[in-house]
């Protein structure tokens, strides 16, 4: 009870830890905190198996076989989540996992059945008339599944293993073996639960190395980076159907000048400057990303062409409204390129350079007007 006391502490740990920033767009960051969720759940259950284990009463009966099938149930569920997680990360491949989530079904949903079944008999499980927990006839079978998944996670990390970097590598190699191993020794030793502590460690280690924010963001403005703006577009680019997509390239203008006139200290802040802005401006569930430099990229989902008028106007005016502040001895003036995403373009990243032409076509036009200069 201590152990997944702690185990669920740290769970919780990262989840407040995770929450502010992940992007429920990414498909491996879905997978993450599904496996956190499952984790978290089924360290509960194991301790309410503890609690309920010898105590008297049909009700508790009934109640700890209801606790009991659904612990079982999400034993080889967290290992096939695993194994998706592991396959995406390598492939990024939504198809893929679509294909091959039928037979994944398959022995997950023999596992239920399994389980069900031994509310009336001795399958997987049984509790005697004391309310006794005891092991079933076919319980090394629910092992043999999840096992099953974790080796062939394994052993498909390993055949992969040139297809990701070193570091990311060996995170993948290593996050099963804690669990596979508190699992043996919890099958070995009858009342010794180990495993879900285990798999708390991995997801922590799996955190710290994958899912904390300075994988995935921008350590100077806080917002998504290159890189999840890369794996955004690619997951984006294999969904089907959905609202119509927008994009806006957004230049900070005279950054350098800001550089030169005011040291590069100003010129980190201008930079933090703009990130807030666009954060008030643009919805949560916009994307927003610091595209390198003094450029950030959003990419919208609207339902309206006017949607994106409305959020460029919007853009405007909290600019407008920062500069009436008077906070710093410049005003900060952007060049914006914007544009609806065209079946025309083959890809993203030719959206991202028609949209990149606009934003400097844009950025001429504030020159020639001469607003492209820092202001006192």
């Amino acid at each position: 009870m201590e152990l997944n006391c702690f185990s669920l502490a740290i769970l919780i740990l990262i989840f407040l830890n995770t929450r502010s920033h992940i992007n429920r767009y990414l498909l491996d960051q879905k997978l993450f905190l599904a496996l956190l969720y499952t984790t978290a759940l089924i360290l509960v259950l194991d301790m309410l198996m503890w609690l309920l284990d010898g105590m008297p009463g049909r009700a508790m009966h009934a109640a700890y076989t209801a606790v009991t099938i659904c612990y079982y149930t999400l034993n080889p569920l967290i290992c096939a989540l695993w194994y998706l997680y592991t396959d995406y990360y390598i492939n990024r491949s939504r198809a893929r996992l679509e294909k091959i989530i039928v037979p994944l079904l398959i022995p997950l949903c023999a596992v239920l059945v399994l389980a069900i079944m031994s509310s009336s008999g001795n399958v997987l499980f049984f509790i005697d008339g004391n309310n006794i927990y005891h092991r079933g006839r076919l319980f090394l079978a629910m092992a043999a599944v999840s096992f099953f998944f974790l080796a062939y996670t394994l052993i498909f990390t390993i055949l992969n293993r040139r297809r990701v970097q070193a570091k990311e590598y060996s995170t993948l190699l290593f996050f099963p073996i804690p669990p596979i191993v508190g699992g043996i020794i919890q099958t070995l030793f009858y009342g010794v639960s180990l495993i879900w502590v285990c798999t708390t460690i991995s997801l922590l280690l799996l955190f710290i190395n994958f899912q904390n924010d300075e994988l995935h963001t921008d350590h100077l403005t806080g917002l998504y980076n290159r890189r999840q703006l890369d794996n955004y577009l690619r997951t984006k680019s294999q969904s089907s159907g959905g609202r119509a997509i927008a994009g806006l390239m957004i230049d900070l203008n005279s950054f350098k000048e800001i550089n030169d006139a005011y040291g590069h200290n100003s010129g980190d802040q201008a930079l933090k400057y703009v990130a807030d802005i666009l954060k008030k401006t643009f919805r949560k569930n916009d994307f927003v990303a610091r595209y390198g430099g003094d450029e950030f990229v959003v990419i919208m989902e609207i339902n309206e062409k006017t949607d994106l008028d409305t959020a460029v106007g919007r853009l405007n005016e909290n600019v407008q409204q920062f500069n009436s502040q008077k906070l710093i001895p410049y005003e900060i003036s952007l060049s914006v390129g914007y544009d609806y995403y065209s079946s025309e373009e083959k890809n993203f990243m030719d959206f991202l350079t028609h949209i990149d032409g606009l934003m400097y076509t844009d950025k001429r036009k504030s020159k020639t007007a001469g607003a492209d200069l820092p202001k006192a």
